[in-house]
């Protein structure tokens, strides 16, 4: 792949690329710094009187985490990641975070969100767990809500290996840190980025500024990330190569079905892309953990008991909904009811 049809991609104008900035209420903070926990990238650091700021150099790609952490709600959103030009243009940029639209029956009266919605509105990623084990009949449980998963053509391309054995996860991490790190260092330097062009041809969001500056540089660093979250339970997800419409999908369904099982048992999870790169790059590692073809590691979910509360409801991204109604009247209706709707709970 030529140079200049990568270019944009690997050496995007940082101009143009806005990092998510947050900002504390120095009169509700109690310096607690579970802001600073829970921040996957560590963007924060504390100023002279010990409120956190943000630091002068930083990677923020508008998780809210910090804001969920915080018992106070001292954090506010001033801006959100996005960016304004080239290849991983936002549009439009930035889109608005909004907190969810407030829920209507089938009637458009006011109502309640059901157990079903709240499960699925209040579930975050977390990463910060306890040493403690999860118990295996409880990790069982888990499993089944992932084997009983729709699939294209019930073909259930799906297969698991559940790690909690530290060596071996401890293993997977040191080989998914070397990666990382040098990619990380790779695409930083003006020369070597172009030895990435081969590794973005398959992937070419694993070249995403919020990826490649945020979640690699912040892996391995002193008192950062691990790709196994120090989790005290790991999931490796394998997809069969040989499934209808490619496996992705169907472990993407199979593994959310997990994800919301394991937080009505009180563990909580996370999806580490990093750690399962760590178990599929080592060749004896692979045959070690049973991935060989036509198995592939999609993923791992790593799971856990919190430290300390990090879920709950966030604005997320609101992105206009084109819908195709049948009108009787043939009267018309807005295209961006949702916009609408939330314009309507700013106002």
């Amino acid at each position: 792949m030529p140079w200049e049809d990568v270019k944009d991609i690997l050496r995007p104008n940082m101009d143009d690329v806005h990092m998510g900035v947050m900002k504390v209420d120095e009169e509700k903070c109690n310096k607690c710094e579970l802001c600073m926990q829970n921040c996957p990238f560590r963007c924060w650091e504390k100023n002279e009187e010990g409120f956190p700021v943000l630091k002068e150099k930083y990677e923020c790609f508008s998780c809210y985490n910090c804001k969920i952490a915080c018992p106070n709600d001292a954090i506010s959103i001033v801006d959100s990641y996005h960016v304004d030009a080239g290849f991983f243009k936002t549009e439009p940029h930035p889109l608005p975070p909004v907190m969810p639209l407030e829920p209507k029956d089938a009637e458009g009266n006011p109502t309640d969100w059901n157990e079903i919605e709240k499960a699925v509105l209040t579930r975050r990623s977390v990463r910060n767990f306890k040493d403690k084990p999860v118990p295996e009949p409880l990790i069982q449980r888990i499993l089944e809500a992932g084997r009983f998963a729709p699939s294209g053509g019930n073909c259930q391309p799906w297969k698991f290996v559940v790690i909690t054995n530290k060596e071996i996860i401890d293993e997977i991490d040191k080989v998914a840190i070397n990666v990382l790190k040098g990619m990380h260092n790779a695409y930083l330097n003006d020369k070597s980025v172009k030895a990435l062009e081969s590794v973005i041809k398959g992937s070419v969001g694993s070249a995403d500024p919020r990826i490649i500056l945020g979640g690699m540089g912040a892996i391995g660093k002193e008192g950062g990330l691990t790709p196994s979250l120090n989790a005290p339970a790991i999931i490796l997800l394998l997809g069969d190569e040989r499934a209808i419409s490619a496996p992705q999908i169907s472990i993407g369904i199979c593994g959310q079905n997990m994800n919301l099982v394991a937080n009505s048992l009180g563990i909580k999870a996370c999806w580490s892309g990093f750690f399962g790169l760590g178990a599929s790059y080592h060749p004896t590692l692979k045959k070690k953990l049973g991935i060989e073809s036509p198995w592939i590691c999609v993923t791992a979910l790593c799971l856990g008991y919190p430290k300390f509360k990090q879920e709950g409801m966030v604005p997320r991204e609101l992105r206009p909904v084109k819908w195709f109604r049948e009108d009787k009247d043939k009267s018309g209706v807005p295209e961006k009811t949702a916009v609408s709707q939330t314009e309507k709970q700013e106002a």
